[in-house]
């Protein structure tokens, strides 16, 4: 093969490789105390612990990652990596917020990424889902840009939720659309949490799409 043909090739596989968009991820700690707490109106903010994780191009721009990560989210810790079949991520712990549905304003004036969302539904029954500001997205988005000169796109980003039964009761939990413990859930499945249990949800691609368009989207209810 000739010299020309084979520097060719190698140019057209790094622009390919730095054209990729980067996969990300954020999972966030949900604890049944809180939703009951939210929906009986508690007074101070309610925050829990999410874990990000942005895919790294290597050590030299992880001073960088940090500092992208710290701008953005509150009270972040932890820092560490990670490898994933072939990639490197960067993770860290962040404090994201709870709070109700009344309150999802709130997400948007204070220029927060992610929330958890809390609704007191007729029956009593109490609906949780998520809160995705995509303005701000984007601007991660185009700040991951300028740093990486990869793209981040909603597409390449996982939403979960580790779904915590910190009780001394048993609770029933409603779920629909999401993967639940890694098993997809096309139509509504019940499931009985024992105390401690942990139940790991990850939104479906449509959830997480509707979220970033819609603002709000709910998956579960934790039934009376």
């Amino acid at each position: 093969m000739p010299m020309a043909t084979k520097i060719s090739g190698i140019v057209l596989l790094l622009l390919a490789l730095l054209l990729t968009g980067c996969g990300g991820e954020i999972v966030a700690d949900l604890y049944i105390q809180d939703i009951y707490e939210i929906a009986e109106g508690v007074e101070e903010p309610m925050f829990t612990t999410a874990t990000i994780a942005l895919e790294s191009l290597g050590e030299e721009y992880n001073a960088e990652l940090i500092e992208l990560i710290e701008l953005n989210f509150r009270q972040t810790a932890n820092f560490r990596t990670q490898s994933r079949d072939f990639s490197t991520y960067l993770l860290a712990d962040v404090k994201i917020p709870v709070l109700d549905l009344e309150d999802s304003d709130d997400l948007w004036i204070a220029n927060e990424l992610l929330g958890i969302v809390v609704l007191t539904m007729e029956d009593g029954s109490l609906a949780f889902g998520i809160g995705l500001n995509g303005d701000k997205f984007l601007e991660l988005s185009s700040s991951f840009g300028e740093d990486s000169w990869q793209g981040l796109s909603i597409k390449d980003f996982t939403i979960g939720v580790k779904l915590i039964n910190d009780l001394r009761d048993p609770v029933l939990v409603s779920l629909q659309s999401v993967y639940a413990n890694q098993v997809p859930l096309a139509y509504d499945e019940m499931y009985e949490l024992q105390r401690r249990d942990i139940l790991d949800i990850q939104l479906a691609d449509v959830l997480r799409d509707y979220a970033f368009e819609e603002g709000i989207v709910f998956f579960g209810i934790l039934e009376n």
